[in-house]
């Protein structure tokens, strides 16, 4: 249109008009001048191709997040839960840039646009001409990024807790519903952004957003199994990795500036003035954030500790709380946002654990709660001065409360909308997965012996070692095929309890008794021999050590009441008949009835090594007095009464000595 008036009419006051027309349109819908062939001077073409360039390196640096918040969240769950967080974030990248592709894009910024949804590309294909194309591509890369991001908050809040195929089917549907808030506050013809409202780097639509989804989901979810009610210790909660938890922060904060600074949408005209202004912004409220939760965390512990949680959780508040603002407050104003953002996360989260709602990783405090903040920080600290941005004042800049108003009407639209959205989604496939519209959790939550053993091993075929599970010897059944007689082949196989409690005996007391004869006997060549027994003893040991974290008493009776039936192809110590009885392990119906314990006592090492030698030891005595010995006149010459090293000297009566240690332990 502009070439054809420029034809049929040379008035240089009409050719001013149409400029300026054309400026204005170009300039609302984020393009420039020089896209229009006819006005393009040769070389100008060269700011577009910058500002696309400037976008696709922020989305490689945003991308670098996912990185961050998988190391966050695995360092923040109980081993056994690492590789199906990782995966998690796996299925967020690849599930999410489908479905924004296919839908999202469009109805974040289809045209035609209505205050509701863009209509327009879907799905995101930009066309091929040179300039239109790559700034278009560069835009759906850079959004796609903030979508992914969105998305994956939700799985550190039901970490541990959520199927996986729920999960997948919740990263294909979350970036739909997410759209529709990009488009509010992104997009030209958004309700919230022609109202006014200022959102400049994602407040809302990524971090409120996405966690009120992740608190609404938890309490679908419920705790983990004894989280609350005490029939676990408090310790099997804490944080398996901190140092993956401190290297997930630092991915996350590089990952940050990428974050605000690419919400630039180029470094043409004075856009570069922005970027720099949001990566000052963004590196002070850190500091604001770090110093307060340091000073958090010296209070919490009577200024004993400085746990990395508070400050890991703090400094992430402060930068989501100078996402919405990072472009609109002045450098120094950055500090009190961050400081009051990292203050508003970690109080949230500690009252959420109040009210008994298990967030493992913090993200309802984090996302939600200083997301919220960010959005009245520009109601109070926005400047309309300064460069490169169009947002009204601030109360603390003479403007009144009418853009302090508008944040709130934001907050609400989002929250509401992640509220009606995810409570449908999760209630649906709730029920349809368990069949009972009375109890979704059934159909969203993993069962109970997946959550004890680990998401690792029944979800991806992981074994963790310090979640080991074997089944006992008392019966037909091979231990080391927990998937049935189809399992896959790739599973690795294992080695019972008993067999290695067995096998660990077996070898101490070889050992021991290889070294009795050396010293009794003086024979070299049984040297040999007693090496062989040393490596067994080491290598039986290590993995007893890695098998039996979390065993009960209960799987220690088990295998005194099989150890003369067991199976195994290794050698044994054999039991006279007459002293078969001598060991009378507590009945399971008696002390050890489940329905007495008011919790799940969990046995250490240690324990496991007294209990070893104990049975070790019962084992010797009852073999040397079937023979007419005794152990003092036939064990070591040293004229020691212990047959391994450390432990205390035995009564005559092995039977009752043992059930009273036996008892002790347990209790």
């Amino acid at each position: 249109d502009f070439a054809t008036l420029l034809q049929s009419n040379n008035d240089p006051t009409s050719y001013c008009q149409a400029w300026e027309e054309c400026a204005k349109y170009y300039q609302d819908n984020n393009r420039y001048l020089y896209e229009a062939p006819t006005l393009r001077p040769e070389g100008e073409s060269r700011g577009y191709a910058d500002d696309a360039t400037w976008i696709l390196t922020s989305s490689f640096v945003i991308f670098t997040m996912q990185s961050g918040f998988g190391m966050l969240e695995a360092g923040s769950c109980s081993p056994g839960f690492e590789v199906n967080i990782l995966m998690k974030n796996i299925i967020d990248v690849v599930f999410t840039a489908l479905m924004y592709y296919l839908v999202g894009y469009g109805i974040s910024f289809g045209e035609p646009s209505t205050p509701f949804m863009g209509k327009g590309n879907i799905p995101a294909d930009g066309g091929y001409m040179e300039e239109h194309s790559g700034l278009h591509y560069s835009k759906y890369v850079f959004q796609m990024s903030f979508a992914a991001t969105s998305t994956t908050i939700v799985s550190g809040a039901v970490a541990m807790r959520l199927k996986f195929f729920v999960y997948v089917l919740y990263s294909l549907i979350a970036v739909i519903f997410y759209a529709f808030v990009a488009h509010w506050t992104f997009a030209k013809g958004g309700f919230l952004k022609d109202m006014g409202a200022y959102d400049f780097a994602g407040g809302a639509s990524v971090h409120v957003f996405g966690g009120i989804n992740g608190l609404i989901a938890t309490l679908f979810l419920g705790p983990r199994t004894g989280r609350f009610d005490g029939t676990k210790p408090i310790k099997d909660f804490f944080p398996s990795s901190p140092v993956s938890q401190c290297l997930g922060l630092f991915c996350l904060w590089w990952g940050w500036i990428g974050f605000n600074c690419g919400s630039s949408f180029g470094i043409t005209n004075d856009r570069w003035v922005v970027a720099i202004r949001c990566a000052v912004t963004t590196i002070n409220s850190t500091v604001g954030g770090g110093i307060v939760s340091l000073i958090y965390s010296l209070w919490r512990t009577k200024g004993k500790l400085i746990i990395p949680e508070h400050v890991i959780n703090g400094i992430l508040g402060s930068l989501v709380a100078i996402t919405p603002a990072c472009a609109s407050v002045n450098t120094y104003e950055a500090y009190p946002i961050g400081g009051i953002g990292a203050l508003v996360g970690l109080g949230i989260n500690t009252f959420v654990c109040h009210l008994r709602i298990d967030d493992p990783v913090g993200a309802i405090g984090v996302h939600a709660g200083a997301g919220t903040w960010g959005l009245l920080a520009v109601g109070l600290f926005a400047d309309s001065q300064l460069p490169g941005v169009e947002v009204m004042d601030g109360l603390f800049r003479g403007g009144g409360f009418k853009l302090l108003g508008l944040q709130v009407v934001t907050i609400v639209c989002t929250m509401a909308w992640a509220i009606m959205w995810s409570t449908i989604f999760f209630y649906i496939v709730g029920i349809i997965l368990s069949r009972d519209w009375r109890d979704p959790r059934k159909g969203l939550r993993v069962t109970r012996e997946e959550e004890e053993q680990g998401a690792d091993l029944y979800f991806h075929g992981v074994i963790n070692y310090d979640k080991l599970y074997t089944d006992s010897c008392d019966d037909d059944d091979d231990p080391t095929d927990m998937f049935g007689e189809n399992g896959d082949d790739r599973i690795p196989h294992r080695t019972s309890k008993s067999e290695l409690y067995e096998r660990s005996i077996f070898h101490r007391c070889r050992f021991e008794h290889l070294t009795e004869n050396v010293q009794e006997q003086g024979d070299a060549n049984l040297d040999i021999d007693k090496e062989e027994a040393e490596r067994a003893v080491d290598d039986t040991d290590s993995k007893v050590g890695r098998a039996v974290p979390g065993d009960r008493y209960s799987d220690f009776v088990r295998f005194l009441s099989s150890r003369n039936s067991h199976k195994g192809q290794h050698p044994k110590i054999e039991v006279p008949d007459e002293s078969k009885n001598a060991i009378d392990p507590m009945p399971l119906d008696n002390t050890c009835d489940k329905t007495e314990r008011t919790s799940d006592p969990m046995y250490d090492l240690a324990d496991l090594t007294e209990i070893v030698r104990s049975i070790c030891e019962e084992l010797i005595d009852t073999r040397y007095s079937s023979q007419g010995h005794t152990r003092h006149s036939t064990m070591r010459s040293t004229g020691t009464n212990s047959m391994l090293p450390g432990t205390r000297r035995r009564s005559n009566d092995g039977r009752a000595s043992f059930t009273e240690r036996a008892s002790k332990i347990y209790r």
